[in-house]
């Protein structure tokens, strides 16, 4: 009964893996982490991966992730878990500083914490309803290979927002798999999107980029297409994604897609003064 946290991937995925597969698109985040973490690749490394579960009455009925330096998140919670949450965290001597998930959860979460707070960022999650094709574009898309690293990495800007005492190997990981894709006009990659790992029949699409040179033409939009195409292609029922909620521009994008709002997500630092 109450909360068990572990750093073990397999023994989260043994408790708490059918309630994560249970809700695909609300616990995304949850089964792509631990698909990367059992694939062997560790965000935060040397940080060990933190998972956490909450049983009642013999079930599981909420879980958490934490790759530092990235936030906790929080999964299938209510409002009123929050506390026994923050109780449970305090006496495992775990310091939280950013945490992620549903609007009214994670600030509850923040209001248990008592240690001041403010919200860092808004998220839409998404969910494709039917793809509906952009307008026509120049270009074509293609599997993006070792070799397009710096390319890559100009265009996300991966490392800049990093903690380079923890990094991690964002491009890497998505190349193990072959899950990234450059938009290329005249054989000049103009933008890039990716997939998150396959689990549960589930994928997100991420990491689009378009550097400002190239804005304007529906580049994002048609590469976008494409890897949600090739998701669906692939067997996936569930394609995701995450937008900023302050950005018009790809939200926009998105909906036109076929995209349907999910759920509105929030990030709250922790330990905040003012």
């Amino acid at each position: 009964m109450g909360w068990t946290f572990s750093d073990d991937v397999g023994r989260y995925l043994g408790a708490a893996g059918e309630f994560l597969r249970s809700r695909p698109a609300e616990f995304n985040v949850a089964l792509t982490v631990s698909a990367t973490v059992a694939a062997g690749n560790v965000p935060g490394y040397p940080n060990p991966p933190l998972f956490g579960w909450l049983t009642r009455d013999g079930r599981v009925c909420g879980a958490i992730v934490q790759t530092r330096p990235f936030p906790l998140s929080l999964f299938g919670l209510g409002a009123g878990d929050t506390g026994e949450l923050v109780a449970a965290l305090n006496n495992a001597g775990r310091e939280v500083e950013f945490v992620a998930g549903p609007v009214e959860v994670v600030r509850a979460f923040a209001e248990a914490a008592r240690r001041g707070s403010e919200v860092v960022g808004y998220q839409l999650l998404y969910r494709l309803g039917g793809l509906v094709a952009p307008r026509p574009t120049a270009g074509r898309a293609r599997r993006a290979q070792e070799s397009d690293r710096e390319v890559l990495e100009d265009f996300t800007k991966v490392f800049e927002q990093e903690d380079a005492s923890v990094p991690f190997d964002q491009i890497g990981e998505r190349l193990s798999y072959n899950g990234i894709w450059l938009w290329e006009v005249d054989g000049e990659p103009v933008s890039v999107a990716s997939l998150s790992r396959s689990v549960a029949g589930m994928v997100r699409v991420g990491i689009v980029a378009t550097p400002p040179e190239h804005r304007g033409h529906g580049y994002a939009a048609a590469v976008t297409h494409h890897v949600s195409q090739a998701a669906l292609d692939a067997g996936n029922r569930v394609v995701l994604l995450f937008t900023d909620k302050a950005n018009p521009t790809s939200n926009g994008i998105y909906q036109r897609l076929g995209y349907e709002i999910v759920e509105e997500q929030i990030q709250m630092r922790l330990g905040a003064t003012r």
